[in-house]
């Protein structure tokens, strides 16, 4: 069972924030933001923030405390001059937020641990030490694995970001090893973002072994010679030495000469007219409001009561400021269980009034497998929780499942009266397979988040703090873990289930408000409204179609793939002169580098890497890593496809019924879940024996549709390059025509090998390729690429001066837009960190074309709310191709009008070309 986090408000509880280390966390997780008044960067800044607001609000701490690193070098780099050298300098952005987020802990009057010559985590080791002394339990708010020597029965660390709470259990889940063992395998693993050096050739894997086997590092050099392995017994006496300085450098000092002074730990709250002037100063209006609109109350007891535990006379460390009145979690109302007729009667009429929220819980995550348990209703004013599926021993008599069908059944239905979603096309397919149609959704809270800024965590439970300042439970963690069984949500009681199903309701109603004001103010409301939101109506339907599979086929090429894997397995110990596990990369590592003695081309965190990208470089030296890519590539395919797919056939339809996703790709375009089918390669042999596994129901084929160089043609149209439209108007090869412009050549006179170079230096194009990517994809010198580049923006003035166009745009915005006005953000347009400035200008260069494909084909999907042919549906989608089942009769009708709407979709500067196929199955269509 999970460890949980200790009783809120709980007065024997001391928080410790490792502030340093979130941080810096946070600036590398956070989609880059910026203050709007004064420009600067706030990413790190609004994640600290929203911590510490999720911290007090939930937990309500009655005490605690910040630690930060020193400014200074530590007592580890005068052990050890290499320590942390190798680090690059952090970058100027970096240092300015991490200052703003001082500030915020001050507002918040959060006492500050300090103190030069030491990091911030000997000073939390040192603070446990002293909270453990007066019997206190300690909560270190913190990702950092180092920390983790310190949990125990009294010590937890919280991983707020993910929300993952380590107790003993989870570290030893984590490491393979015990709490007290955790030093000595961070010393024997060692850590390159620390320069501690480790033993060479030691692992994760091998480090646990060695540690359960022998205790602790003295125990393994005490019984050296009974480690079995030569190479690891060379390895461990050679280094030695490392060993035991790396154990020293990462041992924490529970011994700080810093003093402890309880009384001014005690929390009381924030100082809201500084958070006020620093919320206001850094843009950040949805704060700003909560700070003018919630009532800053006491946390309960805590001023007035002293830890239950005795508080002896200390002194203590330097505190920042004094306690203030911690505020209480926002409110969001309470909720009305429905379980007699005249609780429905009042809820059916409050919901007739006018918009509400709905939100449909399953048994399961996945929509065409679960079976409804409960509906979340929300109106302006009060909220309700249906239950319609609770099975467990002593659970209250629900309603009668058709006469809540009956009552609320006709107002789901309703086109005219309004609802609000989280994820309308969840709600959808959930309701439909209650025997229940929704319509007049008017507005999707997730898909708002997602225009709004498609990079951030569209989540209700990230949402919700963000924008309404009021915290919501994921379903999930209402969900016992049991050993030995999977626990479905109608074993949650219905009064949990109401508690947290009606929250999420009333969030999603306030939530359109917000979100709805915030997308008229980005003039994002058309794309919601013309594209995303009926669309979502589409893909429900692909879901609950789902696709034909034949799983024989699959068997059989499984069994066939099964030899190919046994050859190569073998080949690749023919080569190796010995046999080894091929899917092993610490075995492999050692062979490659070790026996082999190829040189290495960059190193992991614990090892040297064995990855694609090195297996390629390698491959140029030896003929081994070739095959270990074949096995890798065939491996992949068998396990994610050819296994998996049969699994996944829906046990009532025998389809599959893949997820499509709206909201994950930044670029607008589509993604599948359960299975991924955006994965499944093209052009090889394998990938295209998996598609012809998707095939037409008797009586049907596919009929497969897809555009024709889009994003090209796209290119063309926004750039209006002379060259490039009259290539697509006059249907001459694109790639072709570049090689004539370029080479200087006469089509006859074009080779396979220029066509080749011409269609990479198109491509790349489009995705803001620079010479060094060129390079590496054609195999060529980075000065010859970059002379390539040269000359096709020579030929093709238009596309130059439209990409110079949209940087500046960029620059001046922050933002860049498809013509159909998407919106991607880019922030780092304007950074001073070279490598970020630059990834942030390919995806400028990269949204208005790769984003404006998107949305073509999700307007082409738009077109086929009604079917082409009177039987025909639409079943997948995956890149720039949509699928149908079409019945043999209506093929040709079918295939006519498919063509003639994907073509005719929205008027551009060149023709858009659909290549058209049909077959029994995928393969033999596209």
């Amino acid at each position: 069972m999970a460890t949980p986090l200790f009783e809120p408000g709980a007065l024997d509880v001391l928080y410790i924030v490792d502030l340093s280390g979130y941080v810096f966390r946070a600036y590398h997780a956070i989609a880059p933001l910026n203050s709007p008044t004064t420009g600067e960067p706030t990413q790190a800044v609004y994640g600290t923030v929203a911590m510490l607001e999720k911290m007090v609000r939930t937990r309500r701490p009655a005490l605690l405390a910040v630690a930060m690193d020193s400014k200074g070098p530590t007592f580890r780099k005068e052990i050890y001059q290499e320590y942390k050298a190798h680090r690059p300098p952090q970058p100027p952005d970096l240092g300015q937020q991490m200052a703003r987020c001082r500030e915020m802990v001050d507002a918040f009057a959060i006492p500050v641990f300090q103190k030069e010559g030491f990091e911030a985590d000997d000073l939390i080791a040192s603070a446990v030490a002293q909270a453990r002394a007066r019997k206190w339990r300690v909560v270190i708010v913190s990702a950092d694995k180092d920390l983790m020597q310190l949990v125990g029965d009294d010590v937890v660390l919280w991983d707020t970001m993910r929300d993952k709470v380590f107790g003993t259990a989870e570290v030893l889940e984590r490491f393979g090893v015990g709490v007290a063992q955790v030093r000595d395998w961070l010393a024997l693993t060692g850590d390159t973002s620390d320069n501690i050096p480790g033993v060479p050739s030691v692992g994760p894997k091998t480090a646990r072994d060695l540690l359960v086997e022998f205790g602790d590092i003295d125990g393994i050099y005490a019984n050296i010679d009974r480690i079995d392995r030569k190479a690891l017994r060379e390895k461990l006496r050679e280094n030695e030495d490392a060993a035991r300085l790396s154990q020293h450098l990462v041992t924490l000092r529970a011994d700080v000469p810093c003093e402890f002074e309880p009384e001014k730990l005690r929390y009381g709250g924030r100082d809201v007219p500084r958070l006020r002037h620093l919320y206001g100063e850094l843009g950040f209006t949805r704060q700003l409001a909560a700070l003018d609109t919630e009532p800053e109350p006491a946390l309960p007891a805590v001023a007035q009561e002293k830890p239950r535990a005795a508080m002896g006379e200390q002194t203590g460390f330097a505190f920042a400021t004094e306690p203030k009145p911690a505020p209480s979690p926002t409110s969001l109302g309470p909720t009305r269980t429905i379980l007699t007729a005249g609780a429905l009667d009042q809820a059916r009429s409050a919901l007739a009034a006018g918009t509400f929220s709905i939100v449909a819980e399953q048994s399961t995550e996945a929509p065409m497998r679960g079976v409804l348990v409960g509906l979340g209703l929300s109106t302006e004013s009060e909220s309700f929780y249906l239950p319609l599926g609770h099975r467990y021993v002593g659970a209250p008599a629900e309603l009668d499942a058709n006469a809540a069908r009956a009552a609320l059944g006709p107002l789901f239905a309703d086109a005219a009266l309004p609802k609000v979603c989280h994820d309308g096309k969840q709600v959808k397919v959930a309701l439909a397979r209650a025997g229940m149609t929704l319509a007049g959704v008017t507005f999707d809270t997730m898909l708002a988040s997602y225009l709004i800024d498609p990079e951030a965590s569209h989540t209700l439970e990230e949402l919700s703090p963000r924008e309404i300042a009021a915290g919501v439970v994921s379903p999930s963690t209402l969900v016992p873990k049991v050993k030995g069984r999977e626990v479905l949500f109608d074993e949650v009681p219905v009064e949990e289930a109401a508690s947290v199903i009606g929250a999420r309701a009333a969030a999603v109603r306030r939530l359109s408000d917000r979100l709805s004001e915030k997308l008229a103010e980005e003039q994002l409301t058309d794309v919601l409204t013309k594209i995303e939101l009926p669309l979502s109506g589409v893909l429900a339907e692909m879901e609950r179609a789902g696709v034909l599979v034949d799983p024989e086929r699959l068997r059989a090429l499984g069994e066939r793939v099964e030899k190919q894997l046994a050859a190569l397995e073998k080949e690749a110990h023919r080569i190796a002169g010995r046999e080894f596990n091929v899917h092993s990369p610490r075995q492999l590592e050692a062979l490659l580098f070790d026996e082999l003695a190829l040189k290495h081309v960059r190193r992991t965190k614990t090892s040297r890497s064995t990855d694609a990208d090195t297996l390629e470089v390698l491959a140029e030296q030896h003929e081994l890593p070739k095959v270990i890519l074949d096995i890798r590539q065939l491996s992949k395919l068998k396990g994610t496809y050819i296994d998996t797919l049969p699994t996944l056939l829906h046990p009532e339809t025998k389809r599959i019924h893949t997820r499509w996703e709206q909201a994950v790709a930044a670029t607008g375009r589509l993604s599948s879940s359960d299975p991924n089918l955006q994965n499944i390669p093209i052009r090889s042999d394998l990938g295209r024996e998996i598609r012809a596994a998707f095939i037409a129901p008797p009586g049907h084929l596919l009929v497969s549709a897809d555009y024709s160089q889009i994003e090209l043609r796209v290119l063309a149209h926004l750039s209006k390059d002379p060259v490039l439209v009259d290539s697509f108007r006059s249907g001459q090869d694109v790639h072709t025509r570049t090689a004539i412009e370029v080479f200087g050549v006469k089509a006859d006179e074009v080779t396979a090998e220029m066509r080749r170079r011409a269609k990479a230096v198109n491509f790349g194009i489009v995705y803001g390729q620079g010479d060094s990517g060129l390079a590496k994809s054609l195999g060529i010198p980075r000065a010859e690429a970059a002379s390539f580049i040269a000359a096709y923006f020579r030929k093709y003035e238009g596309v130059r001066r439209f990409m110079s166009d949209v940087l500046e745009t960029a620059r001046a915005a922050g933002s860049i837009r498809t013509i159909f006005g998407r919106r991607r953000m880019v922030p780092d347009i304007r950074s001073e960190n070279r490598s970020l400035r630059l990834a942030a200008e390919r995806v400028a260069m990269n949204t208005p074309i790769q984003g404006t494909a998107a949305d073509l084909l999700k307007l082409a999907m738009l077109a086929f709310r009604e079917p082409p042919s009177p039987g025909a549906r639409m079943v997948l989608t995956v890149h720039d191709e949509l699928v149908f089942e079409v019945p043999e009769a209506e093929v040709d009708v079918a295939a006519q009008r498919i063509r003639a709407a994907m073509e005719s979709v929205h008027p551009l500067e060149v023709p858009l070309v659909v290549d058209v196929g049909r077959g029994k199955n995928w393969s033999d269509a596209h």
